[in-house]
């Protein structure tokens, strides 16, 4: 796959979005990353390029579960944040498109969490109650508060446009249990570090059981949006505080983030706006806005500055930027339309690198990196980002949401 300048315009709309969601759903099926392909055993971590890729061995040792393939491998451990995301994705198209084989395959990969997975703590006491392990293939309890962020707000979410699901499941029970210690938790690192010392240039990675250095909006912007949710179906006490500390402490620091950074603090101040209608909210949110898109190219790219992701600015990284910057500009030109042109770029450029390889590892695909100097597929690997990792959960599903949200002109906690 290789694009020139060109290729870049018009200016697509509602029947290339739909195109491009189809596309993506049918990546889902038919790469392996599901195997069977209907989610009764949920949904792969990622496809790894093998064929020349320098960080394959240290994936291997990192994620001792993988399937083999000619010139790529199926990462095979079963994430809870992965399948909620493909799952509340695989809903959302089946609302969206009134297909309901994506509705079934949504379903299914919900029984897998709930019933089949072993991942969601129900009854054991050294651990909060609720809480969902981070892979299967661990075998000790690693809790990452990013990471059971996406298992508090899309539960709810899902409950809220699926009702028989949260019959079915206990969606909201769950995600209540693991409000709990979830916010003792955040609250426990961020009071022992950056609301003492909101200078502090960096927190330990582990507190309590928790991991996850809470000074980045990666892990802390993403645990005040799940909050944030959860305070709008059940009673939180000391969430109001919570958020608002930790909005002072991005406010304190707006010259620091780069554009990924940038992007998660936008999920969460957009979220705590949306439930909380905190005027303060908005406006950090206003002035983080105006920095991400002061950094868009003219091809709409964000120049790609996460530390586990080779770096430069003609770099598409999707793993860590570029996938929630969409999704982070869907919410805010939702509520500050000046922000639509930014957002309508981020979507003319995710449109146009999709992949449209015959092979059906790729064909429909979003690939870690895409660079826009060669006009291809590439930029260099690690072990967790780059061109070689095409992940269902944090790239795929997310990209894919916020084309199925923009066909009703909607975005993520709209409703």
């Amino acid at each position: 796959m290789k694009l020139t300048m060109n290729e870049f315009s018009p200016m697509p709309g509602k029947a290339d979005y739909r195109n491009a969601l189809e596309a993506s759903l049918g990546w889902f099926v038919h790469s392996g990353v599901m195997m069977p392909n209907d989610g009764m055993w949920g949904v792969a971590e990622r496809v790894a390029v093998t064929a020349g890729n320098d960080a394959i061995e240290k994936m291997r040792s990192h994620f001792p579960a993988w399937t083999d393939h000619d010139g790529y491998c199926i990462i095979e451990q079963r994430r809870a944040d992965c399948n909620f995301q493909t799952a509340y994705l695989f809903l959302t198209a089946s609302r969206v498109l009134k297909e309901p084989c994506y509705y079934d395959i949504g379903v299914a990969i919900l029984d897998f969490l709930y019933f089949r997975s072993g991942l969601l703590n129900r009854s054991d006491a050294n651990f909060p109650i609720g809480v969902w392990n981070w892979s299967h293939i661990r075998w000790e309890g690693v809790l990452w508060f990013d990471d059971n962020a996406w298992c508090i707000a899309l539960p709810l979410e899902i409950a809220h446009f699926f009702p028989e699901l949260e019959a079915r499941y206990g969606l909201r029970h769950w995600a209540e249990e693991l409000v709990r210690g979830y916010l003792e938790g955040f609250r426990g690192a961020c009071e022992a570090t950056i609301f003492a010392n909101p200078e502090l240039a960096e927190t330990p990675w582990q507190f309590q059981h928790w991991r996850g250095p809470v000074h980045q909006p990666h892990w802390g912007s993403l645990a005040c949006m799940a909050l944030a949710r959860a305070s709008q179906e059940f009673e939180v006490l000391g969430v109001t505080e919570v958020l608002a500390n930790y909005r002072a402490f991005l406010a304190r620091r707006t010259e620091t983030w780069n554009a990924s950074e940038l992007s998660y603090a936008l999920l969460g101040l957009l979220a705590a706006f949306r439930f909380t209608r905190q005027a303060d909210d908005l406006e950090l949110a206003r002035r983080f806005g105006m920095r991400l898109t002061s950094k868009m190219s003219a091809e709409g790219n964000l120049p790609s500055e996460h530390y586990e992701a080779p770096n430069g600015p003609r770099l598409v990284d999707t793993i860590y930027t570029v996938n929630w910057a969409v999704l982070a500009m869907q919410m805010l030109q939702g509520t500050l339309p000046e922000f639509h042109s930014g957002y309508e770029r981020l979507l003319q450029l995710l449109t146009t690198i999709q992949d449209r390889s015959e092979a059906p590892q790729f064909r429909g695909c979003w690939r870690g990196m895409f660079d826009l100097q060669t006009g291809q597929w590439g930029g260099g690997d690690r072990y967790e980002g780059g061109a070689g990792s095409i992940y269902t959960g944090w790239t795929n599903a997310p990209i894919a949401l916020a084309f199925a949200l923009s066909l009703e002109d909607g975005w993520l906690y709209k409703g």
